[in-house]
This record gives C-alpha cells, structure tokens and sequence, in this order.
C-alpha cells in the first residue's frame, strides 16, 4: 500500500502525461521549427513541473514520517518542518538525504533498497542529479534542451522512485515504531 504522499504524486504525474500530450498537439510528426520550438518550452516547462512535483512528495512524505516518529512532540516536530522542509527548495540527491537525516534515515539515497532491475543505485542518483539540474537550469534562465523522451523517461523513473522511497521510509517506521505506517 502506497503513502498518503504516493497517492497524491500518482495523480499529480497525470499532470505531466497532460503536459506530453500537449507538446504532441503543438508538435505532431513532421512539425516545422516553429511548432519544434513551441513543443520545446512546452517540455521544458513539464521537466520544472515533474522536479516540483517530486519536490513535493519527498517533503510530505517526509513531514509524514516525523509525525509517525514523534507523535507526542507535535511542537517540536512543527519547529523541525519549518527549518528544514518548509526551506527545501529542490529535491535533489543532497536535499532528499539532508531532509531524511532528520528522520533517523541517513544517506537514504544511498539505500540499497532503492534500486530496481537494471537501475543500479548510483544510476538512480545520477539520473535524480540530471533532472534536478535540468530543472535548476530551465528555472533559472539558463540554457538546456529537454527532449520529449527524456521526460517520459523521468516521469517513469520518478514513479519508480516514490515506490522505493515509500518502502525505505515504511521499513524504518516500522522498525522504530512497531507498526507499519502504509
């Protein structure tokens, strides 16, 4: 069973699935460079929106877990969330360690539970490490280029990767707490 914040993100990806099918509407097969450029920024944009999106997952989840943790410490838990999750402005390798040291789960990207049949550990750091700097890059005017499979990529990868997350912090609840959270 997925987390409240699984549930949330599943549907959220749909919006990304929308954003494609918008760039297939601007951009069908055989499209000049007008249209091209077009259905460019048209994926640009679902690259920012799909690096937010997980950015919000990764901090309800997150936020979850403490609740779960230290459910008689609710004013601690709430000055802990605003210095450290309210604050996160990506989620990136760095941030989503950082975020879950706090949790009592350090290095979690590093867990060899988030892993998958020919996506090693560190592939899945390193392709987190793309979308989070293609994103950093697209948000602050830089330049990058994003193809439309790059992100459908990066949709699948993102779904694959709540699913490892869930399980990481579900174990850890459980172990701490004696009962699993979902």
């Amino acid at each position: 069973m997925p987390s409240g914040a699984n549930v949330k993100l599943k549907k959220r990806l749909r919006e990304i699935n929308e954003v494609i099918s918008a760039r297939d509407a601007i951009c069908p097969a055989g499209a000049g460079k007008p249209a091209m450029q077009q259905g460019a920024a048209v994926i640009k944009a679902g690259t920012t929106l799909l690096a937010a999106v997980f950015e919000a997952y990764v901090e309800e989840l997150y936020e979850k877990s403490l609740d779960l943790l230290h459910p008689t410490l609710p004013a601690e838990v709430k000055e802990l969330k605003k210095h450290t999750s309210e604050k996160n402005n990506n989620a990136n390798n760095h941030q989503v360690n950082n975020l879950f040291f706090y949790a009592g789960i350090p290095w979690i990207m590093m867990s060899p539970k988030i892993r998958w049949q020919k996506f090693s550990n560190k592939k899945v750091r390193d392709t987190l490490g793309e979308l989070s700097t293609a994103r950093n890059r697209i948000a602050h005017g830089g330049s990058h280029s994003v193809t439309k499979n790059q992100l459908v990529f990066w949709h699948t990868f993102i779904e694959r990767l709540a699913d490892r997350l869930d399980i990481v912090v579900a174990d850890h609840i459980e172990n701490q707490t004696g009962a699993r959270p979902w």
